[in-house]
């Protein structure tokens, strides 16, 4: 479990900033420095479940299938 959530933050943080980059083309700037980065709560709900997610974390411990997901919180400059 500890690779897994180790592989998503960095699929996460990755993700966050190509979108960072992508917003600050179309608005006419370029990415600059990271300013800070911050980790949101790791969830992991019953696959396919309606369970709400909590700001305190979700961590299901009943179904076999699960689903986890991780927010990045970025912050950069933009030139």
């Amino acid at each position: 479990m500890a690779d897994l959530k180790i592989e998503m933050i960095a699929q996460a943080t990755e993700d966050a900033r190509l979108r960072a980059e992508k917003i600050a083309q179309n608005a006419g700037g370029e990415l600059g420095d990271l300013l800070s980065a911050k980790m949101g709560v790791f969830q992991i709900t019953g696959q396919n479940s309606d369970e709400e997610y909590s700001w305190g974390g979700v961590y299901n411990t009943s179904e076999k299938k699960k689903t986890a997901s991780i927010t990045m919180r970025l912050d950069y400059e933009v030139d």
